[in-house]
């Protein structure tokens, strides 16, 4: 099984099992990955999101890696502190889009911009990836810093949108 690693944080990309049981019976989940569990919950939004992660992988289970969500441990207490989802194969323009999201307790100390960093690093020594993108809403600041201190660049807006840009 793929897994990378940061100075403080494991990212492990979920199988189909996994996935199903972080979203629906996440202390299972986290006993049969030898986790602690930690201070963080999954809300209604956040699940609907990882059900749909859930569906491609298991549409393409051979290529889950690129669906799925890499769960983000913290090693010193060997429970989990947010996630990146990958949102697919990458396109014609070879991009890699991402998600990500922290759970409040562990917010603000740096977990995902080091895990950004490790997974986007990864993300484009692949094949047929140049970019990696990933979108904000206009309002999450917290994000934009995440995003800008793991050294992506704003490239493109919406209305309600900022998009942003890891490359080689």
């Amino acid at each position: 099984m793929v897994e990378l690693q940061t100075e403080r944080i494991r990212l492990i990309p979920l199988n189909a099992k996994y996935l199903k049981l972080l979203i629906e019976h996440e202390k299972q989940m986290a006993k049969q990955l030898s986790l602690s569990m930690g201070e963080g919950r999954l809300d209604c939004e956040l699940k609907q999101a990882l059900y749909f992660r859930l569906s491609k992988v298991v549409e393409d289970e051979q290529n889950y890696l690129w669906h799925t969500n890499w769960l983000l441990v913290l090693k010193e207490r060997n429970c989990a502190v947010g996630g990146i989802m990958l949102k697919g194969m990458p396109n014609d323009q070879e991009e890699v889009v991402i998600g990500y999201y922290t759970f409040p307790p562990y917010q603000g100390q740096g977990y995902m911009t080091e895990s950004i960093i490790a997974l986007q690093n990864w993300l484009l020594h692949q094949l047929n990836v140049k970019y990696v993108i990933a979108d904000t809403e206009k309002d999450n600041v917290a994000s934009h810093r995440v995003l800008e201190k793991a050294g992506a660049a704003l490239y493109k807006e919406t209305n309600s949108l900022y998009f942003w840009r890891f490359q080689l």
